[in-house]
């Protein structure tokens, strides 16, 4: 016999086909079971049952979901007390505001009882103030950082080890020195430049740092599609920041770096950041052993005198694994049905499930001015394909779809009716829906919704607008990649 040669005996070749079978069945009945997202469900099975080694690793890696598993259970049930804590012990306000207000809420009543009623998200009177890209935001964050006394609660996705993210850790190590209580959280993927280097040097400086989800080669696919793309800082339970732009220089256009980044960032002060702390907690609670409770220091009372003149009514939605349902998507979508004459949406991930997607024409059809702002160059290649699947079917219906051409904008936001806007870290895909911890502030107000509105139409200035018979000539060969790049994303 050569030595090239291998002798397979058939009773092993058996044995493997027999497990190989066996671990199929298992993955489809775990897809079938773990897998909510219909879509999602169809691809898994389409993907395991044409290319099946390549569709059980892509599975296992990517595809399992916490927010069904009993850990996220137990989760669910802790940050439900320390909810119930802050709704007895805190004042809330909310029914006298709705009854007070009613009438300038309109039918955005509606949204207010429905984020009260599903995640007791309290309505609050804050003074916002709008940040433009990461030259204005930074500038204020690390002035706001330096005023701390008691404590400062920050919470990042992406912490970079450049002139910004030195900035921010050099300031935390300065305030834990003077007694200052530091808490952070980061995402350890997107996260991962700073892990060597910044987070050690924050933990010898006295910060208690930790990442939401651990990342080991142990339970690699049962979490790395989990993760915290959440962006805030609250610093003494007064001050809060919320919003797109992480800790780093691309943000920033003071800085060169190549390329123009266009995103949105707000300051509150107000009663609104304790839900941001509350919701701070829940994930503190989630990464490490320490467990925070409700007391009067985290907690504090928010004098009116504290607030500033710009009020505006708020509250805040959170979404992630732990949460039975996706309040993140089922805001968007309340927010979309309710809108009655402008809807202006900016966001740099669009790939919306079916109930967002028929809501936006519905609207549209129903004479809403709803207006679209994406990246013309995305950067993700695969996202800004799958996103462009969708335009045609919005296009035909009226929707305006824009381009922006002035860089790359990455912010996540919604203006309605010049009264209601949104400002946060959610995309609007199923990834920000179902799988990472995001957080977003919903502000009730012509004041606030005015500013934004302007924003949106100075971005406007930079964009190419779609045109409905010219979409449609595309090209087959573009609708086909367009296609595919859908169906994959839908597996993320």
């Amino acid at each position: 016999m050569s030595t090239l040669e291998i002798d397979i005996n058939p009773f092993y070749l058996k044995i493997f086909g027999f497990v190989y079978l066996l671990v199929i069945i298992y993955t489809v009945y775990r897809i079938l079971i773990d897998t909510y997202s219909t879509p999602k469900t169809l691809a898994y099975l389409i993907l395991v049952f044409f290319a099946p080694l390549i569709g059980i690793i892509i599975f296992y890696v990517m595809g399992s979901d916490l927010r069904h598993s009993k850990l996220t259970r137990m989760r669910f049930n802790e940050m439900r007390e320390i909810s119930k804590s802050f709704i007895r012990i805190h004042k809330n306000n909310t029914p006298k505001l709705i009854k007070e207000y009613g009438d300038d809420l309109k039918q955005y009543k509606k949204l207010v009882k429905f984020l009260y009623n599903q995640g007791k998200e309290n309505l609050n009177y804050n003074d916002y103030k709008l940040l433009r890209n990461g030259e204005e935001k930074f500038p204020d964050v690390l002035n706001e950082l330096h005023k701390a006394k008691s404590f400062i609660h920050i919470e990042y996705y992406a912490w970079e080890n450049d002139v910004r993210g030195n900035q921010i850790k050099d300031i935390l190590i300065k305030k834990a020195k003077e007694g200052v209580t530091v808490r952070a959280i980061y995402d350890a993927y997107a996260s991962k430049g700073i892990i060597k280097n910044v987070i050690n040097e924050l933990k010898e400086g006295g910060v208690m740092v930790y990442p939401i989800i651990k990342i080991k080669f142990k339970n690699f696919a049962s979490r790395i599609n989990h993760r915290d793309h959440r962006k805030i800082i609250i610093i003494d339970g007064i001050v809060g920041f919320i919003g797109g732009i992480n800790i780093s220089d691309r943000y920033d256009n003071s800085i060169e770096t190549g390329l123009y980044w266009r995103d949105t960032h707000i300051k509150i002060t107000g009663e609104t950041v304790l839900n941001l702390q509350r919701h701070f907690i829940v994930n503190w609670n989630l990464c490490q052993s320490e467990k925070l409770t409700y007391s009067d220091e985290l907690f504090p009372e928010v004098k009116e005198s504290n607030i500033g003149n710009k009020k505006e009514l708020a509250q805040v939605v959170a979404g992630g694994p732990i949460y039975h349902i996706s309040n993140i998507m089922l805001t968007y979508l309340k927010i979309f049905t309710l809108a009655e004459e402008k809807l202006y949406i900016t966001n740099p991930y669009f790939i919306p499930n079916s109930s967002i997607l028929n809501a936006l024409k519905q609207s549209a059809i129903s004479g809403v001015d709803v207006r679209i702002i994406v990246p013309k160059k995305s950067d993700s290649a695969l996202v800004g394909a799958a996103s462009r699947f969708y335009f045609k079917e919005l296009l035909e219906v009226g929707v305006k779809v824009y381009l922006y051409e002035n860089g790359f904008v990455h912010s996540k936001t919604v203006v309605a009716d010049s009264y209601l806007s949104v400002v946060g870290t959610a995309n609007m895909d199923i990834r920000s829906f179902d799988l990472n911890f995001e957080i977003m502030s919903v502000i009730y107000g012509n004041n606030f919704a005015n500013e934004m509105e302007a924003d949106f139409l100075n971005d406007l200035e930079h964009c190419e607008q779609l045109k409905y018979k010219d979409w449609i000539n595309r090209g087959k060969v573009k609708e086909l990649t367009y296609a595919v790049a859908r169906l994959i994303s839908s597996l993320l």
